[in-house]
Parts: C-alpha cells; structure tokens; sequence
C-alpha cells in the first residue's frame, strides 16, 4: 500500500534519487496512475519501462494527458479557421506515430506503447490552448492503490529522463499524502478533482480531445496480443540510459527525442565551446554533422527557456535546416523568414515569438541571411541575453551585407563552417571572429572525417593543360591593365589595396579565361571515355552553360547520354538530378558542390571549373566524399592551367600558383599522394619552392578576388 511506503513531503535532485525513492515504489504498489505532462512524444518512451510493464500486467491503468507537437503552420491553420483543430491536432500525433515508425532504435518501445494502448493499460487525451498559443505546462501525477489511499506529486519534474534523474535537470517535487488529515488531504482531493475535470474537457481554458483514432489503428498493427508477450529486457529503460550517460544530458535527450546520438568529435565541440563562454565557431568538415551538433546545443538552450536564432545564406539551407528542426526538437514552434516565408512580418510575431516570457514553449526563428540582415528584421527581433545566434555557413556572414546581422545582441553564439575564413576578406573574417568568437580548438577536418568513416577515402589525379595562344595574350592583357588599376588603387590603414568595383570586374574577367579554357573540354572528354564505367555516377563540374553545353555535346558525340542540372533550365531541374541520384551516370552541371547541395551517390568528379578560393575547392572536395551505401572510395579529376614557360609567359606566375596550392592541397590527403609528385616537380622546374604554395595567398592582387562578391 502507499501509506507504507517511507515517503518524504518534498524532492530534490541532488540530494534524492527521484527515480530509486519515489517513482519506482510509488509504481509497484499502485493500481493507477493519471499524469498529466509535456509532449506526447518525449513523455510515452520514460513511461515504458520494466516497472510500468509490470505495473500495467497486475492489471494497472494509466491515463496520461499530453500536449500536441504543433507547427507554427498548423497554429496558423487553426487560428485561421482553415481545419477543424480536432483534425489539425490528430495530424500532428499522426507526424509523430510515423516517425517513431521510422525510427528502428526505439522499435520495441513502440511495440511496448501499442501493446499497453490496445489492451487498455493505456489511455492518452490531448491537450492545447483553443487557439494553439502557448503550451499547457501543468505538471501533476496522482497514484492510486486499491486500498483507496493515493499521492499526489507537483512541481517541475516533467515526464523525461532529465526531469526525473537525478543528474538531469535541478528539479523540485512536492508530495501529498490522502492519509494525511487535514491541509494535506485537502491538496490531493483538490488535485484528483482538477485532474478528473481535465480528462473529461471541464476546464473551459483549455481543450482536451481523445488520441487520434488513426494513430491507434497504426499502432495496432505492431500491437503484441496480450502483455504477456512484452519483455521488459527487450526495450529501452531510458531511465538506465539517464544512468549511463550522467555526463553529458544532451546524450540522453537525443536518445529519447531523436534517431541520432551525438558522436565524440561532436560532444567534445559542445564541451569546448561551453569553456568559451558559449561562445565560438566549429571549424569542422563537410560530413561532419555540423548542423546536429548545432542542434544538441541549441536543444539545450531552448531547454532552459531560450530562443534560438538560426540564419542560413541560402533558400536551399533554409529548407535542410527547417527539416533538420522538426525533425529533431519535439514540440518546437518554428517561424520561417526569408524563402518566400513573411509571417513573420504580422501582428508584431517576430518581436512576440522571440520575447524572453515563460511558459511559450520551445521557439526557434529560422531566418536567410538576405532577410535578417534587413531593418525591418532587426527592428522587429527582441533582441538580449535570452537569444542564441546559430549561423550556418557562417563566412557567409561576413560579407559587406551580411555583416549587418553581427548587430544583433544576444547571448549563446555559434558559427558552423569547413572554411571559415573568408579567401581574401581579413575585415569581413575578423568582422565574424568578433561576433562568434575564436575557433572552437580542435578543428575536425577531412582527414578527421575520413578516419572516422564520416567520409569516404579518394583518389586524385591532376590533369595538366595549357592555355591556348590567343587565351594567354588576353590573359596578358587583363594582367596588364589589373597591374595598372591595382597601383591607382586607394589603400587602407594598414596600406592594404581597396579594390575598385572596375579592378573586380576585371579579375572576374581574367580568372573565367582560364576557367573556361578550351583544351578542358576535350580534357574531360577524354577521361569520361578512358574510364567511365556503366553504373557509376560521375560529375563533371563547369563554369557556365556555355562550356556546360560545349561538354554535353562532346559526350554526345561520342554515343555517351550525359544528363544536364542547372538552375537556369527549362522545364523541372529537379528531375535530371533526381534521376542522377537515383540510378547514376553522367551530371554536367553548374555550381553543383557548392554549399547545401547533397549527392552522396557521386563516385567520380571531374573538375573543369577550378576555384582559387580555398573555401570553395575544399567544400567541392567534401561533397564528393560523402557516404553511401557500396561506395568505398570516390575519384576526383582535376584539370590544372600551367604555363608553356614562365619565361614565355611571365603574367602566368599568379595563375600557377593559384592551381598549385590548390591541387597540392587535394593531393597531401589523397590515397595516392604521390599524384603531387608531378607539380612539385613542375613548381620546382619553375623555380617556384612546393612549400610556399599550400595554402597561403598568392600576391596583393590575387588576394582582391576573394572581395569580388562581398554584398
């Protein structure tokens, strides 16, 4: 019975074992247990462990009251008066019910919640505001034994493994005996009546609607047919995974609210950004899970009753990241600005959403760059302490533009990128460094990446071409008038160039006479017939839709069917890279390993559109190397532009140098590094010393180019 349990009128974590002293015996002696709580989601799994499964086959009941995980759509959605909420609300458990489908990690705990739903040990109410703002918070259990005695515990305590452990969260818990005569009794009859009046929809301020009808029949499909068939060492005891992982809470959160647990090289950057104050930017690969690890860091700051922004360059990470959210923050109400997205722009959203008030759920802004860098964005953001700034691709961030966001007060500060310097900007780099903060030590870089399988090893092979006679006479010549512009150029403080909007537009055009170089075409030509095979996905990366078109007809030519992606197509781009992804072959593309864009399946690149932006080569690099299921290693070619002779061609000594530091680059992590060995010689050959070329910049002119597409 309760009333023999030694039982204590308040609850610390810290100083009590919240699980060991008073969930667990309070359970075992008991015949029903009513809790009302969070998400849905999050409460079920810390529900279904042995003590609950032999709970529920003494013949226990358990009512569990639970709020949905609502989208900042469907909130509009019942605001408007577009759906029934009813309906809208049993979607939302519907995302959730497909997704724990999805997710193989936690297959026999969803047998265990519809076995305990379909036999009737389990019955779950909705329960949300009439108009969806804000989240029901009440946190009160009541257990019951046959003897008629019950408790009642309050307080912080939520039904997850940081509430209850005592590891987790700083937590308070008041309890309330029946058998205690006077006040006391009077505390638990009021709190049995609250309850009773909120299972039955009795409390006008809120709306309490059954569990979605469509969700039971789903669960009942991999439904056990009686208790009996549950066993409790098959499913996972989240509160024993609290116990082994006491170091870190993010673990134990992603454990039970996600697919993915983060890995060692991702804690660790949590940790150390932690010791900067919060502060920092990871310098981590592509493939490295840059934007999850952002997430168990935002996770925890959303925790704690902050509010998240989050800003992406692009439209197409607005749409990854936006995904990624949902995705892993259970019950998270996401505003989208920018990509088309303006409710933000109502009814003073932004400022209200982004307050610093209780009680308003986990709130996360998701903005592009272009939209946040605006007045009226900043103007309309409650800006403080209580706001973490994510910002992904974060050099990005430190164009002239951009840079108008580094305005923003707040608190917590994360930058993500492989390549956060920006190539030839030090003003717009130290503009971000300031904002961050330092790199977060260590880096995790590709050779990181690959040890640890996040990347696939690869091959490189350098491919040597030359400009042809009337291409280096206009290269001469651009060089010529750069020269001249450069010394009229004005200077800064530190005497450094201030490149005018003509000596820009005339590196542009100096740089595309080697990027597009004729002798690459039949370059590329030739290596697709030498060893392209059937099966294989090859992409051949080009400048524009001139040397595209060049590239495609040559294939042609010779019986090959390379396909064609590029934004500025007619009809559906899409399709051409999905029939790409799905079954291989050719992809001649524009622009398609640049940031956000994700085609694991690529086994071999050829690279005609060479970059001398180490940002830009090295993200390319990345994108070929990702992942994929029966792909071991990927094959990079790369067409570089060297001169007949320095003495001949005396202009081409930046240009070398340029593709010189790039390819060695490529080369030093290379299965076979011994593809370096024939431009080292070449570089020695051209009295250029190897060692000056690694990564370091070329000349004061060359340097501008990484200026030429500041906002």
């Amino acid at each position: 019975m309760l009333r023999n349990l030694s039982l204590s009128a308040e609850y610390f974590t810290g100083q009590s074992n919240l699980v060991q002293e008073f969930y667990g015996p309070c359970l075992s002696v008991s015949s029903r247990y009513d809790r009302s709580v969070g998400y849905f989601r999050s409460s079920v799994f810390i529900l279904i462990g042995p003590e609950v499964i032999k709970f529920a086959k003494n013949g226990g009941k358990i009512r569990l009251i639970s709020s949905p995980c609502l989208t900042v759509d469907d909130i509009d959605a019942i605001s408007a008066g577009y759906k029934k909420k009813e309906d809208i609300v049993s979607d939302a458990i519907e995302r959730d019910i497909n997704s724990l489908f999805d997710c193989v990690e936690v297959a026999k705990n969803t047998e265990a919640l519809a076995t305990l739903i379909a036999v009737g040990a389990l019955e779950v109410k909705l329960v949300f505001f009439p108009e969806a703002q804000g989240e029901y918070h009440t946190k009160l259990g009541v257990f019951y034994d046959n003897s008629g005695d019950s408790v009642v515990f309050k307080g912080s305590v939520n039904e997850t493994w940081r509430g209850w452990h005592e590891r987790g969260n700083h937590e308070t818990l008041d309890v309330f005996c029946s058998w205690h005569v006077g006040r006391e009794e009077l505390r638990v009859k009021n709190n049995q009546a609250y309850f009773d009046e909120l299972w039955n929809n009795q409390i006008n301020s809120l709306d309490v609607i059954p569990f979605s009808k469509v969700a039971i029949d789903k669960l009942k499909t991999v439904a056990k047919e009686s208790l009996d068939d549950i066993h409790s060492n098959e499913i996972t005891d989240y509160f024993v995974i609290g116990n082994q992982n006491t170091n870190n809470r993010a673990t134990v959160e992603s454990s039970v609210e996600t697919k993915r647990i983060p890995l060692k090289h991702q804690l660790k950057a949590i940790a150390e950004w932690h010791k900067q104050g919060r502060r920092g930017i990871f310098e981590h690969a592509t493939g490295s899970g840059k934007t999850f690890t952002a997430l168990v860091a935002l996770k925890e700051h959303l925790e704690f009753g902050g509010v998240a922004l989050v800003l992406v360059p692009d439209k197409l990470l607005h749409r990854q990241w936006a995904e990624e959210i949902k995705g892993e923050i259970a019950g998270v109400i996401l505003l989208k600005a920018g990509d088309g997205h303006n409710k933000w722009k109502k009814d003073r959203r932004l400022y209200d959403l982004t307050s610093p008030i209780e009680g308003m759920g986990k709130r996360v802004v998701l903005a592009t760059m272009q939209t946040a860098r605006t007045d009226m964005f900043l103007q309309s953001l409650h800006q403080g302490e209580h706001i973490m700034v994510v910002a992904d691709e974060v050099h990005e961030i430190g164009s002239r533009e951009n840079s108008k966001t580094l305005s923003i007060e707040s608190g917590s500060r994360l930058g993500l990128s492989a390549t956060p310097k920006r190539y030839g900007d030090a003003e717009g780099t130290f503009k971000i460094i300031n904002y961050f903060g330092k790199i977060v030590q260590p880096p995790y870089t590709l050779v990181d990446a690959i040890k640890d399988e996040r990347l696939v090893p690869y091959e490189y092979f350098p491919k040597t071409i030359r400009l042809s006679a009337e291409e280096s006479e206009k290269w001469a010549k651009k060089t010529d008038k750069i020269s001249k512009e450069y010394a009229r150029s004005k200077r800064d403080n530190d005497g450094n160039a201030i490149a005018s909007p003509y000596l820009q537009n005339l590196i542009i055009q100096r740089s595309r006479i080697a990027k597009k170089a004729k002798a690459k075409t039949p370059l590329a030509v030739s290596i697709v017939k030498e060893h392209y095979q059937q099966g294989e996905s090859w992409l051949i990366y080009c400048e524009d839709q001139y040397q595209l078109g060049e590239v495609l007809n040559s294939l042609k030519q010779e019986g090959l069917a390379p396909l064609e992606y590029h934004t500025n197509m007619d009809g559906n781009s899409e399709a051409s890279l999905d029939y790409f992804k799905n079954f291989g072959g050719i992809l001649c593309s524009i622009k398609c390993l640049d940031q956000g864009v994700d085609i694991p399946k690529i086994s071999h690149a050829v690279i005609l559109a060479s970059s001398q932006n180490p940002r830009q080569f090295i993200q390319r690099r990345g994108r070929v190397l990702r992942v994929c299921d029966d792909k071991y290693k990927a094959v990079i070619y790369d067409a570089i532009v060297v001169p007949l002779s320095l003495e001949l061609e005396p202009t081409q000594l930046s240009l070398l140098k340029s593709e010189l530091q790039r390819s060695i680059q490529f080369a030093k992590t290379a299965l076979n590094t011994s593809a370096a060995n024939e431009l080292i010689n070449l570089a020695i050959d051209l009295n250029i010393d190897p060692e000056e070329v690694g990564l370091m910049d070329t000349d004061g002119i060359e340097e501008l180019q990484g200026n030429v597409n500041n906002e």
